[in-house]
């Protein structure tokens, strides 16, 4: 949870100068993609993207993904055993201290995304992530390589489906 926070605040430092093309609602973002006048991209991991849905004509290319060591055999099945011996299984948090996880930037996202945009034939792009901050940083990314980015304000589940719009997935 710790290093999730320490992400989130990473996100905010980035967007302390923003230069993207600035926050469209997800009604005006699903306007711009049936128009032909841009794509969206979902910036989230890909375990996201499959497991949380994901909304109609979205292209996931993660920013960021998740790698998870995990630590010593002995550890692992120290915690095991707790749980048999106190019949309750750990929480979430607790599991999450039985692993080394690091965020790694996607080396090939801008050139991924500009791959997109030329397939589809745009020159504009709607970042999106869960709730905003990841789409945001992303789009600033995406700015300074010179790319017309915009952020879809809310994200995924507090625009898009909010919104009633159209998604696959849960």
């Amino acid at each position: 949870m710790k290093k999730l926070l320490l992400v989130l605040l990473a996100c905010i430092a980035l967007n302390a100068e923003d230069i993207y093309e600035g926050d469209v609602s997800a009604t005006e973002a699903q306007e711009m993609q049936k128009k032909g006048e841009a794509i969206i991209v979902d910036v989230r991991t890909t375990l996201e993207y499959i497991y949380t849905g994901h909304g109609e004509g979205f292209i996931n290319i993660p920013a960021y993904e998740w790698t998870y060591e995990p630590k010593s055999i002995e550890e692992r099945v120290k915690s095991s055993e707790f749980e048999l011996k106190t019949d309750k299984p750990k929480e979430h948090k607790d599991v999450q201290k039985l692993y080394d996880a690091k965020e790694v930037f996607n080396k090939n996202f801008v050139a991924d995304v500009m791959k997109a945009m030329k397939l589809r034939n745009v020159n504009a792009v709607i970042l999106v992530c869960r709730s905003g901050p990841r789409s945001t940083a992303a789009a600033n990314i995406l700015a300074k390589e010179g790319i017309k980015a915009y952020n879809m304000e809310n994200g995924f589940m507090f625009g898009w489906k909010e919104a009633k719009l159209p998604y696959g997935g849960y």
